[in-house]
Parts: C-alpha cells; sequence; structure tokens
C-alpha cells in the first residue's frame, strides 16, 4: 500500500505541474481539489486507487468548455494535464508492480482500462485495479 499511496502521490504533484504549465489555473480550486485515496485488501495489497478532482478539470483537457461541445474542433485549445500524465504513469504503476509482485502485475493497471470508452476513461473517478 505505501508503494501505491507514493504513486498516487507522484501523479498528483506531476498533475500540478501540468496545470501550472498550461495555464489553466484561475481560482486555483482545481489545484486544491486534487486528492488520492488507496484502498487496500486484507492483506495489504493495493485493490483501489481513487483520483478526485473538482468535474470542470477534465474540460480543459478535452479541449471543450464555456459554450464549446465535444467534437467541435479549433474553437479552445487542447490542454492535457490529466490524460497524457495519467496515461504515463498507469505505465510506471505497471513496471513497479511488476517489480515488487512479479510479471503478471505488469499488464494489471492497463487491464483495469479494458472496454472503457473514451468518454468513460475520462468521466471515470476511479479505476479498480482487480478489475
Amino acid at each position: 500500500m505505501e508503494m501505491a499511496q507514493r504513486w498516487a502521490d507522484i501523479v498528483i504533484e506531476r498533475w500540478i505541474r501540468k496545470i501550472q504549465s498550461l495555464h489553466i489555473i484561475s481560482t486555483g480550486e482545481l489545484l486544491k481539489s486534487l486528492e488520492a485515496h488507496v484502498a487496500s485488501d486484507a492483506k495489504g495489497d493495493p485493490e483501489k486507487i481513487t483520483f478526485l478532482y473538482l468535474y470542470y478539470g477534465k474540460f480543459p483537457d478535452m479541449g471543450v468548455g464555456r459554450g464549446v461541445k465535444l467534437g467541435e474542433t479549433g474553437k479552445r485549445t487542447v490542454k492535457p494535464w490529466y490524460s497524457s500524465t495519467f496515461l504515463k504513469e498507469i505505465n510506471t504503476l505497471g513496471r513497479l508492480m511488476a517489480e515488487r509482485y512479479g510479471y503478471n502485475a505488469a499488464t494489471l493497471p492497463l487491464r483495469a482500462f479494458e472496454g472503457i470508452s473514451h468518454s468513460e476513461f475520462n468521466d471515470a473517478a476511479y479505476h479498480n485495479l482487480k478489475r
């Protein structure tokens, strides 16, 4: 569980840096809302990692908001603070889990996203690592 919590904290740190570098900050509320919670099974192994942030935070990532709907390209700049960073970090988690728990664990984080559409990926509040 300690490894999973450290990983989740790193994801949050990287999201903060990305939000700042893309100038997504207006009130600072999105930054304050970023949270991670790790749930473990009875043996203390990480079972689920939940990331929370204000709902509107996903709109800059998708290039929508303020009257611009998904699919209306060119009207707003896509600012991928969440998705690109998260996918890179999921791969890192896979490597860490493989080192700690064995080879089969390397694909576990990616399997958590099997069968999830792009919109579901963006809407998901958490991803069950045992899926």
